[in-house]
């Protein structure tokens, strides 16, 4: 997780650590230049507690603190334009207005996404996916979306996924699964009494799940093998649609997707091959 991420949730940090914390983030544009014994000075505190807070982010240290930091801010330095997620246009303007600021939307939000992104959770989501003998996919109403595309692209490379969540059967899926799969959650609020049962079910059995959402304070998170977190922009059900969420689901869902690919890229670059190949020699090539 991101350090200054990790600084603003504060959690199980002593009183002291939450003072530090605080300054740190009231007082980023000067923290490059500090030393630790200017932190220390400026928190009223001491060394000890600032290198137990850097253990605490799951840094060596201050000087690891200081690089981990520059990198942030350098990741950060790109400026988003103001749009507002939940109403990104307004009654009277221009369809070309329009198209610039939903672009500007999917930029911003695409940004926000990197952001979150964290490369163990990346490579971890994609080894456990592609060792799945299934993967179960538990999606509602815009995510179900979302879903099939990244079902689309996964049997292209012969991984063939169960969305759950399709025509009400999740309960059975769910009781034939077995540790040798694997389950997916999108969820952008992660509030589903169906998807608690579901989880709860799963650590009892000890099924491996990934959930993507926007809420990785719920249970359904807090509990999972792996949590992907979305940003938190959109207000539920107040907003013209699902822009700034869907544009995030994909994205995540289509960098979890290529980090699968990679792990054996030669192969399922043959397998597309090998498949082209199968298309014209049997005539149907128009047919796709």
């Amino acid at each position: 997780m991101k350090v200054l991420l990790q600084l603003a949730e504060m959690k199980q940090f002593t009183t002291n650590e939450q003072s530090i914390a605080t300054y740190i983030l009231t007082h980023q544009e000067k923290m490059l230049a500090f030393t630790i014994q200017e932190l220390a000075k400026a928190t009223y505190t001491s060394h000890s507690a600032i290198n137990r807070l850097t253990h605490k982010l799951g840094l060596s240290g201050f000087k690891e603190f200081s690089l981990s930091l520059a990198r942030e801010f350098e990741q950060n330095q790109h400026q988003f334009s103001e749009v507002d997620v939940n109403y990104p246009f307004s009654l009277g303007e221009s369809s070309m207005q329009i198209a610039k600021e939903i672009a500007d939307l999917m930029k911003n939000t695409i940004e926000k996404n990197i952001a979150f992104m964290e490369e163990a959770l990346l490579s971890q989501t994609a080894q456990l996916l592609d060792k799945a003998e299934r993967i179960f996919i538990y999606a509602l109403g815009d995510s179900q979306i979302r879903a099939k595309s990244l079902q689309n692209k996964l049997f292209k490379i012969n991984k063939y996924v169960i969305i759950a969540t399709e025509l009400s059967e999740w309960a059975h899926h769910t009781l034939n699964m077995t540790p040798r799969d694997c389950a997916l959650f999108l969820t952008y609020h992660s509030n589903s009494p169906s998807y608690l049962k579901v989880s709860r079910y799963l650590q009892q059995e000890q099924i491996p799940f990934v959930t993507i959402t926007a809420n990785d304070q719920s249970e359904l998170a807090r509990s999972s093998t792996i949590c992907i977190k979305l940003p938190n922009d959109e207000v539920k059900l107040a907003k013209i649609g699902t822009f700034s969420s869907q544009i995030a689901l994909e994205y995540v869902l289509n960098v979890i997707y290529s980090c699968i690919y990679k792990i054996d890229y030669k192969h399922h670059l043959k397998n597309t091959e090998q498949s082209l190949h199968k298309f014209n020699s049997s005539h149907m090539i128009d047919d796709i």
